[in-house]
């Protein structure tokens, strides 16, 4: 017997539940990757493109860091994207191949990318694998070969693991941020990878064979069009591959400012990109795709703190239900929070300790409640084009 009990239960768990077990059980299985098997490295050579948008303050550390782990053959490419900024001068002083591009009206690092493509087309040798390296993120030592190398061996497009990290002396929202990125990037991709579902891209330190680029396209004004080329590759039978083992490294930036406009886009441009997951997600099904559907799920549930918010919202409206007689939603929507509270807790106990520390609780609340203005600017101010990160005169790890 259908009783309005049993009815706004199911929608809750149909709701609030699916998502927040698909995400507890990734978190639960996430917290440990196996550990790398010693393969023979006789990787092809490759092309790296790399997109620049005024972004003088920190490419130079960055090519430095990259060219020693380059091989004969590499092609290395600077696209500098509509720069007003010493970006060309840096990369000719180092002698690295760039190429400049003026387009106003289709700005973006999609469209960048999608240039350098066209640029490597004209080329006699077309690269057998194409990496993207965004200008302010550096391959640890040997991760460009790991990369490129497994790209090869499988024939895949491959995502290593992309980690920001905090300056020395962050502060606890921004190492906040960091433990947050570090679900996001790593413990997720994790679960997902021994789910044998795939990946979502992250923008920077990917592999791609060349052959998908008479498929797919980087064109793209998105502000999140790693995450949009990932779908539309899992759409195809192409999903990314996610290897742990290639390890890329940025730093979240010291002003306040760059950090929240770092989040602004990024939040911002995932719930925007929610909005084409339900149609992929219902045509996966009638196909009978499980890998897409879930990878599909996964990207439509909404950034971890927002998800936190909804789900304890929904524990406050069933407690009105409970007072009126209706208990059950009341009792799945607490168990439904405590299961993620859980899973982040763990988290954080096998991941997290060494970035924040117990006494960083107040920290915490003021992390989650500066989420509060990027949430509202969505509605009333929403970011819908790419916008550069303000950088700082210096990095120091």
């Amino acid at each position: 017997m259908f009783t309005l009990d049993n009815i706004i239960s199911f929608l809750v768990l149909i709701i609030i539940g699916v998502p927040t077990l698909m995400i507890s059980l990734e978190l639960l299985i996430g917290q440990r990757f196996s550990r790398n098997k010693l393969e023979s490295i006789n990787r092809q050579p490759c092309s790296i493109l790399m997109p620049a948008h005024n972004e003088e303050l920190v490419i130079e550390q960055t090519i430095l860091a990259l060219l020693p782990q380059l091989i004969e053959g590499d092609r290395f490419i600077v696209i500098a994207d509509n720069c007003t900024d010493n970006t060309v001068s840096i990369c000719q002083i180092h002698s690295v191949e760039v190429i400049e591009r003026h387009d106003l009206h289709q700005a973006g690092k999609g469209f960048a990318l999608d240039y350098g493509v066209q640029h490597l087309n004209k080329s006699v040798d077309i690269p057998q694998t194409l990496v993207v390296l965004d200008a302010d993120c550096e391959f640890e030592q040997g991760s460009l070969d790991k990369l490129v190398n497994q790209s090869q061996i499988q024939n895949s497009v491959i995502q290593s693991l992309y980690l920001m990290k905090s300056p020395t002396g962050a502060s606890i929202k921004t190492r906040v941020a960091e433990f947050a990125w570090l679900v996001k990037n790593k413990i997720r991709p994790t679960g997902l990878a021994k789910m044998k579902i795939g990946c979502h891209l992250q923008g920077s330190g990917m592999a791609f064979p060349w052959r998908l680029f008479t498929k797919v396209s980087f064109a793209s004004g998105s502000i999140v069009e790693d995450l949009e080329l990932g779908l539309k590759l899992a759409g195809i039978d192409e999903q990314a591959k996610f290897y742990p083992h290639a390890v890329v490294n940025s730093y979240f930036p010291e002003s306040s400012s760059g950090t929240e406009s770092q989040r602004t886009r990024w939040e911002h441009g995932h719930i925007s990109a929610m909005s084409i997951l339900p149609h992929m997600m219902l045509t996966a099904l009638v196909k009978g795709r499980v890998n897409v559907f879930l990878l599909a799920l996964d990207a439509a549930i909404p950034p971890t703190v927002l998800w936190i918010f909804i789900v304890v919202l929904t524990n406050f409206l069933t407690l009105i239900l409970l007072l009126l007689g209706l208990p059950t939603a009341s009792y799945i929507s607490l168990t439904l929070l405590l299961v993620l509270v859980g899973a982040i807790a763990i988290s954080w106990l096998f991941n997290g300790r060494s970035i924040i520390k117990l006494k960083d609780i107040f920290g915490i609340l003021a992390y989650v409640f500066s989420k509060f203005s990027i949430y509202k600017k969505f509605f009333t101010a929403r970011q819908k084009e790419w916008v550069r990160t303000e950088r700082d005169d210096k990095y120091e790890q």
